[in-house]
């Protein structure tokens, strides 16, 4: 996807789209996982939380939750633009306490299920879909949804992290540019409007605190950002979603069969059992370096 614009640069169905004629790329149905999980801590700051004095609280990605589960900031910088886009330090590690951006670094799910009550379910479904993901590809609103139990298509998902790289404003995707008849171009094919999702500052903190995520797959030196499903989550899914200056690419790794549950992806992409969580990763660094040359 091409963040700021919407258009579709270039698509991959899977083997399937070659013999039935079955985009892969645009099926539903897939967990997203952690790749969602960063749409929880973007309505968190969008929204804030309201306490029972009425005092709304404003999240950070330096927020955490202490011993008694009670909202702490740490690091914070002086003013909105102090971080910008760019990764910052992490403060030493906390098994216990994490900040929110070590909690996404991290997948931490006991973080993101508290987080996600305290922003709102119905909140964090609302910023997911004005990002540019379908309604109804969001899961049931129970404490397991921060976790990503959602299931949009990857092109849906490389379309909301293109937001949150062009600064907060969606486009929808599309892929054909013009129709013509007997030489004429035909109308109703204009290219989409953008609309905002949240605000620049919730997309500029996103980014640094998913610049930090990406570490891990892409390399030092924050030049893309990015979000993958952990190697503890469940093996029948896979994810790596992100984007660098102008692009935006979601991955997704999965097998099935008609009429079947999901199979497991053991065994796929080498022998160790994180070898498939890894795939994605993979695919996606290789292939956003190539067109980046």
């Amino acid at each position: 996807m091409r963040p700021g614009d919407g258009a579709i640069v270039a698509v991959h169905g899977g083997g399937d789209a070659l013999k039935q004629f079955s985009n892969n790329a645009d099926t539903a149905g897939v967990p997203a996982g952690s790749v969602f999980k960063p749409f929880v801590l973007a309505a968190a700051m969008q929204y804030g939380v309201r306490t029972d004095n009425g005092k709304v609280l404003r999240f950070l990605p330096e927020s955490y939750y202490d011993a008694d589960g009670d909202f702490r900031m740490s690091g914070v910088p002086d003013s909105p633009g102090a971080v910008g886009g760019a990764p910052v330090p992490l403060p030493v590690p906390s098994a216990d306490f994490p900040t929110l951006r070590q909690a996404v670094v991290s997948s931490g799910t006991v973080t993101f299920r508290r987080l996600g009550e305290d922003a709102g379910m119905k909140r964090v479904r609302e910023l997911a879909v004005d990002a540019g993901m379908l309604r109804e590809t969001m899961a049931p609103l129970n404490e397991e949804f921060p976790l990503g139990t959602s299931s949009p298509s990857a092109i849906r998902v490389a379309t909301a992290y293109a937001t949150f790289a062009d600064g907060g404003t969606r486009y929808e995707p599309y892929s054909v540019t013009k129709v013509l008849r007997g030489g004429e171009r035909l109308p109703g094919l204009s290219r989409p409007h953008g609309s905002r999702a949240m605000a620049e500052f919730v997309a500029t903190q996103m980014t640094s605190v998913l610049r930090n995520a990406a570490v891990a797959t892409t390399g030092p030196g924050g030049r893309f950002a990015g979000m993958s499903t952990g190697d503890r989550e469940t093996q029948r899914v896979a994810w790596f979603a992100g984007y660098g200056d102008d692009l935006a690419t979601a991955v997704t790794l999965f097998r099935a069969e008609p009429g079947k549950a999901l199979l497991p992806l053991t065994g796929t992409g080498g022998k160790g059992p994180a070898s498939a969580q890894r795939l994605p990763g993979r695919i996606w660094t290789t292939y956003m370096k190539g067109m980046a040359r």
